[in-house]
């Protein structure tokens, strides 16, 4: 009923779930002297590598940095989704140890609070629970098939010991619960060194990913500098007009790091399928395409309707793409996107001003790589689309 034109030659780059940091290289510690990269510290350099790398432990966030407690020296550096420490005086497998950062980061929640949900079940071999005898909390379903089958390798044998994910995750300190994180609610459940979480939009085998605990500790100790935009953002009276109608003609663009995105076709509603927009709100659809640009060796991306976020120009919180997106011709239902590939379709977002305007469409993808790491970009909507008309169009 609300059929918006699809744009030709429209794409788009990925932004995290939930606030990734952008791909970047990891130095060996001996190319680190001449790098400016974040380097890992050496003596922790091949725990990290063989023991799960970007996908248990993401990318470092900072220099190690040693401390001396009770005269021994502990150097500690923090990742993403973890803080590995080395422990130099104790016995072998136990030299490096990862930080109690789930207990950390639950510090100062009520447990008794948190409404316990029921764990996600992807598979009749994950209707299982695991009691342990320190914490009233049991890990079941797909986030304990997923800590078994996970931990710190410490013999020859490539199963896990209840020791081994143990010593990688700890034990629940939580029941599973609904969390939100980047305005995505999902079942999460913390251990005392990690956060599970459930993202049922992803494939099978990635549906359960490890919380960035790290990130989040780090932002809340930096501030964040002010993001400069590398454009000119048109004038408030331009941007009023478009309060009216975005032009009628015309894109917006942004490629970075082999993904190229474009957005257009957008339109103003004040119902959805029959469903009305709620008092102070209305609907926005948009037509986007993405291109995977990279060389034919290169990754695949991964990408889905919940990896859209849409800020308008009156600085409401980012939007995601409305579930009811399903109803109309899109492909951002779980797609993979080869090199040279492209797809493309419509999206619906409902913002909380009658009047509001879009002013940035954020997108994520997850490369499908050994590491699913996760990169992002911003299209600028208040700058003017390539091939509109010099003027803004009334109603």
């Amino acid at each position: 009923m609300y059929r918006i034109r699809a744009l030709q030659f429209i794409v788009l780059v990925a932004v995290l779930m939930g606030g990734i940091l952008p791909i970047q290289r990891i130095y060996a510690a001996t190319d680190c002297i001449t790098s400016n990269e974040i380097c890992i510290d050496s003596s922790l350099a091949t725990f990290w590598q063989h023991q799960g790398g970007v996908a248990i432990f993401g990318l470092p966030l900072a220099p190690s940095t040693a401390s001396d407690i009770d005269g021994v020296t502990i150097i500690t550096q923090q990742f993403e989704r973890a803080r590995l420490e080395y422990h130099a005086t104790n016995p072998a497998p136990y030299t490096i140890l990862l930080g109690r950062i789930g207990a950390e980061s639950i510090n100062d929640v009520d447990i008794q609070t948190l409404v316990a949900v029921d764990p996600p079940h992807s598979t009749t071999a994950a209707n299982k629970c695991k009691q342990f005898d320190s914490t009233p909390f049991q890990a079941c379903g797909d986030f304990l098939e997923f800590w078994s089958n996970h931990g710190i390798q410490q013999d020859a044998n490539t199963s896990f010991r209840d020791s081994e994910s143990i010593a990688l995750f700890g034990i629940p300190l939580s029941p599973p619960y609904q969390q939100l994180l980047n305005g995505e609610t999902y079942v999460v459940q913390v251990f005392e060194r990690a956060r599970m979480e459930y993202h049922p939009n992803n494939p099978v085998a990635y549906r359960i990913q490890l919380g960035l605990l790290g990130s989040e500790k780090v932002v809340q100790i930096v501030q964040p500098a002010p993001i400069t935009p590398t454009v000119t953002i048109l004038d408030h009276h331009t941007l009023e007009f478009f309060r009216s109608h975005m032009p009628y003609t015309g894109y917006w663009e942004h490629s970075s790091d082999g993904i190229y995105v474009a957005v257009g076709g957008f339109k103003y509603l004040t119902e959805f399928f029959g469903a009305p927009a709620p008092d102070g709100h209305r609907y926005v659809a948009l037509s986007v395409t993405i291109a995977n640009t990279r060389a034919p060796h290169e990754a695949t991306v991964y990408i889905d309707r919940t990896y859209f976020k849409l800020t308008d120009i009156d600085g409401n919180p980012p939007v995601s793409a409305l579930s009811n997106s399903t109803d109309l011709k899109t492909e951002f239902l779980a797609q993979t996107i080869a090199p040279g590939g492209r797809i493309g379709g419509q999206l619906i977002f409902l913002i909380a001003n009658k009047y509001g305007v879009p002013a940035q469409l954020t997108v994520t993808v997850t490369n499908m790589d050994p590491y699913l790491s996760q990169n992002s970009q911003t299209v600028e909507l208040r700058v003017w689309p390539l091939g509109a008309v010099l003027v803004p169009i009334r109603k």
